[in-house]
């Protein structure tokens, strides 16, 4: 099982959660210590050990993975709106 780390940023963005998505987003963050390459994940472009899972339809959770320490490391959670496109 891989332990989780978060960034202080991702840290920052989880807590700014309203609770009803901070439960659906942490929750989906606990699952990637048993699978952190889960259905759906895409690789991060440009990004060789980064991955983005989608959690719902609103939120997104940017992340990498160092096997060798036996981590994920949490670098973002970022709510999808219109500024995403621009």
């Amino acid at each position: 099982m891989l332990k989780i780390r978060f960034r202080r940023s991702a840290k920052r963005e989880l807590f700014e959660l309203d609770d009803e998505d901070f439960l659906r987003v942490a929750r989906a963050i606990l699952d990637l210590q048993q699978d952190p390459r889960p259905r759906g994940y895409d690789r991060v472009a440009g990004r060789e050990d980064q991955f983005r899972i989608w959690v719902g339809r609103d939120h997104r959770v940017l992340y990498d993975i160092d096997e060798t320490a036996g981590r994920i490391i949490i670098v973002a959670v970022r709510r999808k709106d219109e500024s995403t496109y621009t």
